[in-house]
Order: structure tokens, then sequence, then C-alpha cells
């Protein structure tokens, strides 16, 4: 038998995690400077080494701001992040994203979604039909699986349009936004219902081969709208 092996944090990642959280849990707010790197490592019993390093990856990330020869400053990372930065609050929260986040959430998958249908209703071959009724047909046989199962291959019915339209960055996007939104599909999953969801893939991927985007992304937008209605009322 062969164990794997275990790895633990480094005094770095331990570093800028608790940066992290100190920043997102409000303590230190936009704006706010930082000690020295040596007065942090002296507080932190830490070296400078690790303070330095981990502060450029704090800044990369998006929580910190470097100011040459004025010091370091607690970045609005609303505005300054990436997808890490997303990942990062994601992480804080145990993994499970808030309303706010979840709204924008669907609205990034507005955006992606639905210029993504009207460029394959109306550039599509016989192939990628085949390809589309393929996945539709996977998120059937995930009835009988768990819903986790079930939203995994819905979001790959989704993605699958976006590959289709030909646009070579969307699936990447939508592929970051996974992790962080698995939980969100599972939900809308859930509250919309398989057969339901299912019977509109059908809708949407018959739209498609008809060349009728306007009733693909009606269907796409009620769904999302009911769903986010959903959360809000919660």
């Amino acid at each position: 038998m062969k164990f794997k092996k275990i790895n633990t944090q480094s005094i770095k990642e331990l570093f800028i995690s608790q940066i992290e959280e100190i920043i997102l849990s409000g303590e230190l707010k936009p704006g706010e400077k930082l000690p020295t790197e040596r007065e942090i490592a002296d507080e932190m019993n830490i070296s400078k080494t690790v303070v330095h390093e981990g502060i450029r990856e704090l800044s990369r990330i998006g929580f910190l701001d470097v100011v040459s020869r004025q010091g370091v400053y607690v970045a609005d990372y609303t505005s300054t992040g990436n997808l890490d930065t997303l990942f990062a609050i994601i992480r804080y929260r145990g993994g499970m994203p808030d309303r706010k986040m979840i709204n924008s959430l669907l609205d990034v998958r507005l955006y992606l979604e639905c210029p993504a249908l009207d460029i394959l209703a109306a550039n599509h071959t016989e192939r990628d039909i085949l390809q589309l009724r393929e996945a539709q047909e996977e998120t059937k046989k995930a009835f009988s699986k768990s819903i986790e199962a079930f939203a995994t291959a819905l979001f790959i019915y989704r993605r699958t349009i976006i590959l289709l339209s030909g646009n070579c960055i969307s699936p990447l996007i939508m592929n970051a936004f996974f992790t962080a939104s698995i939980s969100a599909w599972t939900d809308y999953s859930e509250f919309i219902g398989k057969e339901e969801i299912y019977e509109s893939l059908a809708r949407t991927t018959e739209c498609i081969w008809q060349g009728d985007s306007e009733t693909a992304k009606k269907i796409f937008r009620n769904h999302i709208e009911r769903f986010r209605n959903h959360i809000l009322a919660r």
C-alpha cells in the first residue's frame, strides 16, 4: 500500500490566509495603512522575507496596494481584485457564496450565455446540434444520481453552448467560476426541478436548431429570474 504525502500550509500561506481573513472580516478596511514589514514580522514572529513575499502575493490577488516609498495599504478589492480574490472570498465564507455574490454570478451567466445563444442559433452545424443533444441527454441520465451530479451535467450543457459559439475566452471564464458557483448550480437544480430543467434544455436545443435564439434566450432568462427572485426572497 502506498500512502500519499500529507502537505501542510507553509508559513507564507498561513500569513496570506490570516491577512485575507483580517481584511474580509472588515477588521482592516480599504485605505488603511499596514505597519512596516519589519513591524509585522516581529509581531507575528516570522521572517521579514515571508512578510515581503506574502504582501507581494496579496497585492497580486488584489487585497493590498503597495505604494512606492509610502507603504502598503488595504485595497478596494472589489475594484482591484481578480478570480483569485473571488476564490479567497468563497474560501472565507466556507465555500458558500452569499446572496449578493450569487446575484452577480447570475448576471455573469446572462452576459456569457445570451450572446452565445445568438451566435450558435445563427451559425451551427449538424455536428453542433448532435453534440448539444448528447450533453442534453447526459442531464437526463443524471436524474437517478445525486443533485450535485445533475447540476454538474447541467453546467456541462450550458458550457457546451458557449464552446460551440466559438468564443475561446468565455468557456475559460465559466470554468473558472465553476468551483465557486457549484453550490448555486445545485440550489438552482433543486429549485427549478430536474424534469423542468431537462424540458427547457430540450426546447433550447430545438430553438437553436431552428435558428430561434430569441425564444432560447427567453427560456433561459425566465429560469434565471425565477431563481434570482428565490435567492433574494430568502
